[in-house]
């Protein structure tokens, strides 16, 4: 009990840090929604959806599946934009791992392998890419990998079962102008002072196994 109250205190104050970081669409209030992804009973993701998937869900080793998302539709939004990010990350890597992002949703869902197979929506960069600022790759090897790791990528928890953290965002405008490859905090800065209200919901994956 003491632990799933400190998890709803956790979830809380992470609410309050981003709602302090977030700029709303002006003349609006935030509305608040729910948003949906599979779990057992136990708030574990399907195994196909990360890396203790069998060899038939994954993509040259990696878990690239994305699983079905879906959310209430909110009053007078025109898209919806997306992220999965693992907190738990930070006590492995000293930060979190962006697991996918996503802008120019129009519809309420995701439908499960979304990330391969829809092409309309617009994908930003996870974390196993190189191509950040302080790497040491060419721009031309930087911009390689960013685009090469615009896309879902599964959870692969190497030290224990993690958490991960989906939100979804509501937003007045039909499309942001997001130019890949784009980095979550460019998202963030499209959506300034777009955003009618947000949703999130969480699931848990088990440590990855030995294979």
């Amino acid at each position: 009990m003491l632990k799933m109250r400190f998890r709803a205190g956790w979830l809380l104050f992470i609410g309050i840090l981003m709602l302090g970081s977030i700029q709303f669409s002006q003349g609006e209030h935030m509305q608040v929604f729910k948003v949906f992804v599979k779990t057992d009973d136990r708030g574990f993701l399907d195994l196909k959806f990360g890396g203790n998937a069998e060899a038939e869900f994954l993509d040259h080793g990696l878990p690239k599946r994305s699983p079905k998302i879906s959310w209430e539709k909110v009053p007078g939004a025109k898209s919806y934009a997306l992220e999965i990010v693992d907190y738990d990350a930070s006590a492995v890597m000293g930060k979190p791992f962006i697991h996918w992002v996503v802008g120019n949703i129009t519809s309420t869902e995701l439908p499960e392998n979304a990330s391969k197979e829809d092409k309309d929506i617009t994908q930003g960069i996870n974390s196993l890419t190189e191509g950040y600022w302080r790497s040491s790759l060419s721009p031309e090897q930087k911009q390689a990998s960013n685009l090469a790791n615009s896309d879902y990528i599964g959870p692969m928890p190497p030290d224990r079962d993690h958490h991960y953290l989906i939100q979804v965002y509501a937003l007045d405008v039909a499309h942001l102008d997001l130019k890949p490859p784009f980095f979550i905090n460019h998202l963030h800065d499209a959506m300034r002072g777009h955003i009618l209200g947000f949703g999130r919901v969480e699931f848990k994956y088990p440590q990855m196994r030995a294979r």
